[in-house]
């Protein structure tokens, strides 16, 4: 009988140590892939943008040289080759660069350099003042960032407004239950950088 539990053990430790070296090759764990989260910490219009001739948002990160960006409260930002850059898988890149006020950056902040950045086309309707982004899906820290459908993670309003004609939500939380993902739109404020409303898909 010890016999036999002695070699159950061995077995045991034997799996174990397997799983352990199949899970790590040359030292690396491997990982399932998990989606990539993006803090926005900061969302403005801009006013204008210059880039270098060969410049390209193409990839995963951006090439062909700078980006410079006035900002709408008149900051100039320049976002260096080699910056990570949104897949634009749920939102649309902006592309007119000629247009004032025809983008809007949405950026990933470490101080004052950008980290990871999205330039979307800015509300036709004011778009200055406004910018529609997707649903959200969570909540987080205490309710103070929401996380949108495609892992962008903003600030909140206190409160945000939840609008969805005759149907009532007991809260932001029973919205998001209800109208999650490609059910809902969000709003933000480009003046306050936060989420300020939400409204259902009808």
């Amino acid at each position: 009988m010890k016999l036999n539990r002695r070699v159950l053990i061995a077995t045991l430790v034997g799996l174990v140590v397997a799983c352990v070296a199949v899970a790590t090759r040359g030292g690396s764990a491997v990982l399932a892939p998990k989606e990539v989260q993006h803090k926005i910490d900061l969302v403005a219009n801009v006013n204008t943008i210059n880039v270098d001739t060969a410049w390209s948002q193409s990839g995963s990160t951006t090439s062909g040289g700078a980006m410079r960006l006035t900002l709408d409260d008149l900051r100039v930002l320049t976002i260096s080759e080699g910056t990570m850059v949104d897949d634009y898988a749920d939102v649309s890149a902006c592309t007119d660069f000629a247009t004032p006020h025809a983008c809007v950056l949405l950026a990933d902040m470490l101080g004052d350099a950008v980290v990871w950045f999205a330039l979307v086309p800015a509300d036709a309707t004011a778009g200055q003042e406004f910018l529609t982004l997707p649903g959200l899906v969570d909540m987080q820290k205490n309710g103070d960032e929401g996380i949108l459908r495609n892992n962008w993670v903003v600030k909140l309003a206190t409160p945000v407004k939840r609008e969805c004609g005759d149907t009532d939500t007991s809260s932001l939380r029973d919205f998001i239950t209800r109208f999650p993902d490609k059910a809902s739109t969000s709003t933000v404020n480009l003046t306050t950088d936060n989420v300020v409303s939400v409204t259902c898909a009808q």
